[in-house]
């Protein structure tokens, strides 16, 4: 046989072959989905969002996630989104997640100022406690011969700073660190009361359905100007 009609035979049957074979991959590509995780709509932001921003339909949009990169806090449905406040800024792209929402009838109260709190590492829960944080803050008195007190009740943690006052707005690496929070006058005058009463010690709410807890901790008339002391002290204040 001519060894060119061999060599064509051969190029012909390759081609074949070929042919075949991406024929066969993109049949079963599309007929049998390879990937079987289970993949949600979520929504993510369409524009860098400010703060304060009450967020409309145009500055949303959807994104495909496996169900593996979902978090409890990432929201599916545009009704939970549209129309609510933006707590921190959210670059374009961005998850939404339901934390950083309020809604566009409520705001920051006219008393709320930001505080910033002192967190050492055992303070920080190993480093559990980051921006968007939930938590519980309690004092432990001086003489530790009684049980920490609830100073305040799901707080909000609005960033988490370094040593150096940076915002890292996640877990820091170093031993000590910052917390910042917004709290009205009465909640900041609680945090001054238990600074002096003993140490600060902060729990971390495991799930946001968790319910608030009573908040138990005493402000003695000693922390109260006299004009106040005269009246009636409103919540926490000495019996």
């Amino acid at each position: 046989m001519n060894k060119r009609i061999i060599i064509k035979t051969t190029l012909i049957c390759i081609g074949i072959f070929l042919i075949l074979s991406s024929a066969g991959i993109y049949f079963f590509s599309t007929k049998y989905e390879l990937d079987t995780e289970k993949k949600y709509q979520v929504i993510v932001a369409e524009v860098d969002i400010a703060v304060g921003s009450i967020i409309t339909e145009n500055m949303i949009t959807y994104k495909t996630v496996k169900e593996s990169g979902l978090t409890p806090h990432i929201l599916h449905n545009s009704e939970q989104v549209v129309g609510m406040k933006a707590l921190f800024p959210i670059l374009k792209g961005n998850y939404i997640p339901e934390y950083n929402l309020l809604p566009s009838d409520k705001w920051h109260k006219d008393d709320e100022r930001t505080i910033i709190l002192t967190v050492d590492m055992e303070d920080r829960l190993a480093n559990l406690i980051k921006k968007g944080s939930v938590l519980d803050i309690k004092v432990l008195p001086e003489d530790r011969k009684t049980l920490p007190k609830l100073v305040l009740s799901r707080i909000m943690v609005s960033d988490v700073l370094d040593e150096n006052g940076l915002s890292s707005g996640d877990a820091i690496g170093n031993r000590k660190g910052y917390i910042v929070v917004v709290l009205d006058s009465e909640q900041r005058n609680r945090i001054y009361a238990a600074i002096q009463y003993g140490k600060l010690m902060y729990e971390l709410y495991c799930d946001l359905t968790q319910p608030k807890e009573i908040e138990d901790f005493v402000i003695t008339k000693e922390f109260y100007a006299p004009d106040q002391q005269s009246g009636s002290i409103k919540d926490g204040g000495a019996n």
